[in-house]
């Protein structure tokens, strides 16, 4: 399932049908049962394009910025392919392919955007999101942040306490509340 979606334009009949054809191509590399969630937004000077594609609770996102939208639409697929291959390959080459289907089982999704009143007290918070956060190991955790493109990543341990794995300049850093 593709679900495309534009901010700030109204997009053509044309780039949907391209946006369907570029996604076909990524299609083949994943299960069945993943979702595409496309969102183009005209920003100043050109457009952003956000590939996040869903399976199981978890998410790989592939996003890009160019000054004309067939550009953005192909950078974006670029990096989601890119993502991809790179989650095969470690899982793979590490030899942690049960790892994919315990991330898989054990992860839900993982929030709504939720948008603030502008009456709310606070001038400096924009957006609020809330989350569930799910059991996995702090590899499927540092996994799942990656692919999100993120530079943190919120979660239960194994022990059942709220952990956030974070980059660092040299390889990742964890913070487990008590």
């Amino acid at each position: 399932m593709i679900k495309i979606t534009a901010r700030g334009f109204d997009l053509r009949e044309g780039t949907k049908l391209g946006v369907e054809k570029e996604l076909k191509r990524v299609e083949k590399m994943l299960p069945e049962t993943s979702g595409f969630d496309v969102t183009i937004s005209k920003k100043t000077g050109g457009y952003k394009c956000d590939v996040t594609v869903k399976d199981a609770g978890s998410f790989i996102r592939g996003e890009a910025s160019a000054d004309k939208i067939e550009h953005s639409i192909d950078f974006a697929v670029d990096d989601l392919k890119r993502k991809i291959r790179k989650l095969k390959t470690y899982f793979v080459d590490k030899k942690r392919r049960s790892g994919i289907d315990n991330l898989a089982e054990s992860m839900f999704e993982l929030g709504d955007e939720v948008e603030i009143d502008p009456n709310h007290p606070s001038t400096e918070i924009r957006r609020q999101k809330k989350i569930v956060l799910q059991m996995m190991t702090d590899d499927e955790a540092i996994v799942q942040m990656e692919m999100l493109g993120h530079t943190y990543f919120v979660y239960l341990n194994e022990d059942g306490l709220t952990s956030i794995v974070y980059k660092r300049k040299k390889g990742y850093g964890l913070l487990i509340c008590e």
